[in-house]
């Protein structure tokens, strides 16, 4: 078993996390606490080292366990950002008022027979007056 560090957290950080605590097994769960304060108290990059030395964990924890819970730790990053999205909303929005989401998918790519949106590829090399299409709504290339 991994020597088990006590993270002194905030009660209000404390109250946070336990949100998130049935996605995680245990001993998940307490390193993710700990990657998480590591997260929060980073001033730097937020490396997997970045987080273990921003928790003060750098030298109580062995560095592949912070590894192994990316890796190979039983939880679903989907549960989790679902979870994350329930607890802003339940936190910053009045109840009974809708919320609009902004997304853009400017970095996905539009290409097969299933694309419905129009999209435009532009270089420096290519003249703008006649942009390059990628994909139409029919799902057909053209060019």
């Amino acid at each position: 078993m991994l020597p088990d560090v006590t993270l002194p957290l905030p009660a209000s950080l404390a109250s946070l996390l336990a949100v998130f605590g049935p996605l995680f097994t245990a001993p998940s769960f307490h390193t993710f606490c700990g990657l998480a304060c590591g997260f929060l108290a980073q001033t730097g990059k937020r490396t997997v080292c970045g987080m273990l030395a921003g928790a003060g964990l750098s030298r109580a924890w062995p560095h592949d366990r912070a590894h192994w819970f990316f890796a190979r730790a039983r939880w679903n990053p989907d549960d989790l950002g679902l979870a994350v999205a329930r607890l802003v909303v339940a936190l910053l929005v009045p109840a009974g008022e809708p919320v609009v989401v902004a997304i853009d998918d400017t970095l996905f790519r539009r290409r097969g027979k299933n694309t419905l949106i129009l999209s435009f590829r532009v270089s420096r090399g290519c003249d703008l007056r006649r942009p390059v299409v990628d994909s139409v709504a029919d799902g057909t290339l053209a060019a």
